[in-house]
């Protein structure tokens, strides 16, 4: 469990990230949400993206932090999507050993999410977020 204030910090450990990165690509280039980042460097060849991973690395490293770039890749899960930059396709992704949770629909939810579920009577809470 994190702080009471993880996730803002966490936002703003991101947007502070997010600017030194904009020091060595563009910014459109890049995503973040929370601590998972997403970059898609378009026609680049093998030695310029192992480069740009050293240097995404070195940004990080000074700030005492690690990070995990992975390069060249056609298709990526991200979040709780399957993207593929190839065809421009995405689909639904779940972690392989996600077991979704689920909800009675006459649980004692705030009404406003009561409202939202569907007819059935029972709905993964993943799909809450």
């Amino acid at each position: 469990m994190g702080s009471y204030d993880g996730a803002e910090t966490c936002e703003l450990v991101g947007l502070y990230m997010l600017h030194q990165l904009q020091q060595i690509m563009p910014p459109h280039l890049i995503g973040l949400y929370r601590d998972d980042g997403l970059a898609m460097i378009p026609a680049a060849n093998g030695p310029k993206m192992d480069k740009l991973r050293k240097q995404i690395g070195s940004v990080f490293k000074k700030e005492g932090l690690k990070i995990t770039v992975t390069t060249n890749l056609v298709e990526v899960n991200f979040l709780d999507v399957t993207l593929n930059a190839v065809n421009g396709r995405y689909c639904p992704y779940r972690k392989p050993n996600d077991h979704p949770l689920y909800i009675n629909a006459q649980s004692n939810h705030p009404p406003n999410i009561i409202k939202q579920l569907p007819k059935k009577k029972k709905v993964p809470t993943a799909t809450l977020r």
